[in-house]
């Protein structure tokens, strides 16, 4: 059996604390059974499986999904599977616009219709060939 190392930090007042241990939670589902209850072992990997599953909801909360469509999404989603990522790249823009100050979103703006000019240019020229 072989032991991971478990790090942890705290800042306590201005100083940062750490500490570091061993720990031997078996290298199997058999011997984590062996050493710990089932309960226990189920408990925690619910607790897991749960953080992951936020975490997959809020990458699709930034790609602007909605409410229904994660719970859509979610239907097909299993712990240990990589969903395919599906970018789009409008909804990604809104959100990251949603965060941006006011200074930052004048200047996307600016460089967007920049882009579109210099897009709406590149359009005629061909079109007059």
């Amino acid at each position: 059996m072989s032991q991971i190392e478990i790090k942890a930090k705290k800042v306590i007042g201005d100083e940062e604390k750490n500490a570091v241990v061993y720990y031997d939670f078996g290298d199997t589902l058999e011997e984590a059974l062996d050493k710990f209850d089932e309960k226990v072992i189920f408990t925690n990997f619910r607790a897991s499986v749960k953080i992951t599953a936020q975490s997959v909801m809020r990458r699709y909360l930034e790609a602007g999904k909605s409410s229904d469509e994660i719970a859509e999404l979610m239907k097909n989603w299993k712990p240990g599977v990589a969903l395919e990522r599906r970018s789009d790249p409008i909804a990604a823009f809104r959100a990251k616009f949603a965060s941006m100050s006011k200074e930052d979103k004048v200047k996307a703006l600016a460089e967007l219709k920049a882009a579109l000019e210099v897009s709406d240019s590149g359009d005629s020229e061909e079109s007059e060939e």
